[in-house]
């Protein structure tokens, strides 16, 4: 099973991610690992997009976040489910921050820099704001399209409305893992 998780920075994309990673026996891919060096560093797109093209050789594997937005359209389609984490800007902004002190100057599991988050806090909002306005509409009208018709998506609003839902998530996922490969299209869950 191919799952793809999407939301802007803060809305618990990575968290949810190993959740189910766990509870389906799924690999998890965070693309900010592949993104980012320990200096904060971007690595070149080419390379990314090398990196990921193997990863997503893989028959079973769960991939979070956002990255190069370029490559969300073939994610999009790669995946046999999309879980869109489409939580207010304003509790992502506070999430960052949040996330950004407790583990300034040190190792945060989802990406490999080390370094002064707090000093980079408006580098880290100003990337939550584009995502807000510029990728996640250009995805939403991507997933209104009629090639994902048939595709699960599930769109949780809130975190509360993404942990009570959760249950019936991982139901729906679980269905889609016992199809056989040719059926897997078919809808068991939309959740918006």
């Amino acid at each position: 099973m191919r799952i793809v998780i999407i939301g802007n920075g803060g809305s618990g994309k990575s968290t949810l991610a190993d959740k189910l990673g766990t509870d389906l026996g799924i690999p998890v891919l965070h693309l900010d690992k592949i993104t980012w060096t320990e200096d904060w560093e971007r690595v070149p797109e080419n390379e990314f997009r090398d990196q990921l093209s193997l990863e997503m050789q893989k028959p079973d594997l769960i991939i979070e976040g956002w990255s190069y937005h370029s490559t969300m359209l073939d994610r999009l389609r790669w995946a046999d489910a999309v879980i869109y984490l489409e939580f207010p800007l304003e509790y992502c902004l506070q999430k960052v921050a949040l996330r950004n002190r407790e583990f300034n100057n040190r190792e945060y599991p989802y990406d490999n820099f080390t370094g002064d988050r707090v000093a980079m806090q408006h580098i880290y909002d100003e990337a939550v704001r584009r995502v807000h306005s510029d990728y996640e509409p250009q995805v939403r009208e991507w997933l209104g399209l009629k090639q994902f018709s048939d595709k699960p998506v599930i769109v949780c609003r809130s975190s509360d409305e993404l942990n009570s839902a959760y249950p019936e998530i991982l139901h729906a996922l679980k269905s889609i893992l016992v199809q056989p490969p040719d059926q897997k299209n078919v809808k068991p869950f939309k959740h918006k």
